[in-house]
């Protein structure tokens, strides 16, 4: 059996009785005098079965059903009625679900055997409607995910003209040092391997927390600044927030982090700044002080990235300094 019972029944001494005879069979009868106080109870607490008197005194039965129809679907109910009357029980059985029907004079130790049956059927009843909510969450859950995988192909198929450039590029170069089968080029193009699967990895694995900009950029320099001595980091301001696309924040760090690698070797100090040119639209502006060592190949696929990562990449030298001026947008305004 399932739950408790709970009887609604506004005449105390009628209440009583019942209660008196159901503990003498070792079930504690819960009693309710009105269906709002029973609707009290039922949301405190689990009950199995609702034993309802006909007359309910604050409450039409159709809408006590309608009620524990919404609110308590795996109640089961009980209606005591006080004339049998065939058109009323088949409205009650009908219309109103009702489980059982027991009509005056009740024999109160007949209606339990009654009612422990039903607590049986509401023991059944739970269960499927545990097992049918089980399936609609299920069903919602797939469905939010689906949405949610959706929106990431979305954004992605916006993501992918940049990617395949971004890929052409190194493909392109690697294809060319490999053709030339000296291992200064094989060196070359081992190292572009990896910059490709980097950037591959940005786009399609790592989480990027943009409130974190700035970290990210420092954890970067410094992994870079491991490879080789004389690299130092200035100041890094950004202003990158949440609402930045994401799509568009990994082509962001991976501009800034390829300029920084190019500099592996040189003795310079590197200094990223950002602000906001429009809603969507971000300015970056990465200046290098120092020597920096010119690297050909280095230079060629620089430049070629940048132009396809932004909206605008300009590149000023004046002496000892190189600015890298770079204008970013989402990806799907590409």
């Amino acid at each position: 059996m399932a739950g408790n019972i709970l009887y609604i029944q506004s005449n105390e001494k009628i209440a009583q009785s019942f209660q008196e005879t159901f503990r003498e069979r070792g079930i504690e009868l819960l009693v309710a005098p009105s269906a709002q106080d029973a609707f009290v109870i039922m949301r405190e607490q689990e009950v199995g079965l609702l034993l309802v008197d006909i007359n309910i005194p604050d409450m039409r039965l159709s809408k006590l059903v309608e009620i524990c129809s919404r609110d308590f679907p795996t109640v089961i109910m009980n209606v005591c009625v006080d004339v049998l009357n065939s058109l009323l029980v088949t409205k009650l059985v009908n219309r109103h679900a009702i489980h059982k029907i027991f009509v005056a004079p009740w024999d109160v130790k007949e209606m339990i055997e009654e009612i422990e049956e039903s607590l049986d059927a509401a023991e059944i009843s739970r269960e499927q409607v545990l097992f049918e909510k089980k399936i609609v969450e299920e069903n919602e859950q797939f469905q939010n995910t689906l949405h949610s995988l959706t929106d990431a192909l979305k954004k992605q198929q916006y993501s992918y003209n940049t990617i395949r450039r971004v890929t052409d590029v190194f493909f392109e170069n690697i294809v060319h040092l490999q053709e030339l089968q000296d291992d200064e080029s094989r060196s070359q193009a081992a190292v572009l391997k990896q910059i490709f699967d980097m950037y591959l990895r940005m786009q399609t694995t790592e989480s990027l927390p943009l409130e974190r900009f700035e970290e990210i950029v420092r954890s970067d320099f410094d992994k870079l600044a491991k490879q080789a001595e004389g690299m130092e980091l200035g100041e890094v301001h950004s202003c990158l927030t949440g609402d930045v696309q994401r799509t568009m924040a990994v082509n962001i760090r991976f501009a800034v982090w390829l300029i920084l690698y190019t500099c592996l070797g040189s003795k310079i100090t590197a200094s990223v700044t950002s602000g906001y040119i429009t809603v969507k639209e971000v300015k970056f502006i990465v200046t290098l002080q120092g020597e920096k060592k010119k690297i050909p190949f280095r230079e060629r696929y620089l430049s070629e990235c940048l132009h396809i990562l932004t909206k605008s990449c300009e590149i000023k030298e004046n002496g000892s300094e190189t600015v890298y001026d770079l204008t970013f947008i989402p990806v799907e305004q590409h």
